[in-house]
């Protein structure tokens, strides 16, 4: 049947229907492969009865002049190893199952070929980063076998920075603390506009340079969460009183929801929870100071040191209700952190410092891809298509870039 010939059912009731062209019925069929695929190409030959001496047709040039390995082989390790977290030596052998070989030396030169392109792209994203108007970080342990030898201790930071509405994933695996690591990139921070930073409370996460002319533009955030946790925690030796503390910071996340629910903008937000959470939060302060001013509460129980903790960094704990845009808590952070805790729980430590620089580089841009709504493969494709412009101009070839950039490229050629 084709579009524009009589229907069967009307034809059969003596009515003249014609068929149109409708939307088409799809079925999908899915096969399993390895990680990385490969055609095989077999050339017939020819030998001399007499002379023994062997034929062979010749390639086609396409196939002669094309490399071994595809830039998607590059691509798809780099992801199976610093997204989903999968080791060197778990794809070879299940490359071998599949009767696909591929050693893990030759995964690992794939990988650093595909960053000594990306590297120059992981060092423009450090400098966005910097001038952030927001900055959310966190640590977590590492370790790394250099560190280890010299005595060191090993940490990775998950830092996010929000930069003209794009989001900038970066991860910084060495023997520095988060606070270390801000402190170099606020160095590079050329713009004067207040930049708010989200964190916990630890002192490693202070950056040094809190104490400079700095601190006026440094608005400082410390997560709620881990000041509920403090209560959550011991909620079975001090239910009635936990359960106040508790019962009130989750009204205050009720007001949050509402606020993401409703996409209200950073100064409705502000107005709401200035409207609904402040009177919350006053009413906790108060009940928080007489724990201590009444001796309600022991001073070093579990219960008084939570007490003092939210007490201690009120503050910071409280910028969302005086702020604009100001968070709530580090959750953001600590959930892209586990992708640097999900590589490390499979492949346990990173050799070398250059391979922890190389993991660092790889995991900030497939994950700033994603948070911006980059498909990471055709991204890393399309970095090792053109490796020589990539390092040239590295501010074309960000995730949110490149695809402008090539479509330049190809209008112009």
């Amino acid at each position: 049947m084709v579009a524009g010939s009589a229907c069967p059912e009307c034809a059969a009731e003596s009515t003249l229907g014609k068929l149109q062209k409708s939307e088409p019925k799809v079925i999908v069929r899915l096969i399993g492969s390895p990680l990385i695929t490969g055609t095989r190409y077999v050339l017939p030959g020819l030998r001399c009865s007499v002379c023994d001496k062997r034929y062979h047709a010749d390639f086609p040039a396409k196939i002669k002049d094309a490399p071994k390995y595809d830039v998607s082989c590059a691509t798809t390790l780099a992801i199976g190893r610093y997204s989903l977290g999968i080791p060197m030596y778990r794809t070879e052998h299940n490359q071998s199952m599949h009767g696909i070989p591929m050693k893990d030396a030759t995964q690992w030169d794939l990988i650093n070929g595909l960053h000594t392109i990306g590297s120059s792209v992981y060092g423009v994203l450090i400098d966005k980063s910097s001038n952030g108007q927001m900055m959310i970080y966190d640590d977590t342990a590492g370790r790394e076998l250099e560190n280890q030898r010299k005595g060191l201790a090993t940490h990775t930071t998950a830092f996010i920075s929000v930069h003209d509405g794009k989001k900038i994933h970066l991860f910084f695996t060495s023997h520095k603390h988060a606070g270390n690591n801000v402190d170099a990139i606020l160095a590079k921070r050329t713009t004067e506009e207040p930049v708010i930073a989200m964190m916990d409370a630890s002192s490693k996460n202070i950056p040094k340079q809190m104490g400079t002319e700095l601190t006026a533009r440094f608005i400082l955030c410390f997560c709620l969460v881990h000041g509920r946790r403090k209560f959550f925690e011991i909620f079975n030796f001090f239910d009635k009183e936990c359960d106040f503390v508790l019962d009130i910071i989750g009204q205050v996340y009720l007001n949050e929801q509402h606020c993401k629910k409703k996409k209200l903008p950073p100064e409705e937000r502000l107005q709401y929870h200035q409207n609904h959470s402040q009177p919350l939060m006053d009413s906790l302060y108060i009940w928080l100071n007489n724990q201590l001013l009444y001796e309600l509460c022991e001073s070093n129980s579990g219960l008084g040191n939570a007490v003092r903790y939210m007490l201690r960094h009120w503050i910071p704990l409280t910028t969302f209700l005086r702020v604009a845009g100001a968070p709530m808590d580090s959750s953001w952070a600590e959930r892209i952190i586990k992708i640097a805790i999900r590589h490390r729980r499979n492949s346990l430590f990173y050799k070398t410092m250059n391979g922890a620089a190389v993991g660092d580089c790889m995991m900030s841009l497939i994950s700033t891809a994603q948070q911006n709504g980059i498909n990471p493969y055709d991204y890393l494709n399309a970095l090792q298509q053109y490796p020589e412009q990539v390092k040239a101009r590295p501010e074309l070839w960000l995730p949110w870039n490149y695809a402008t950039t090539m479509a330049a490229m190809k209008h112009a050629a």
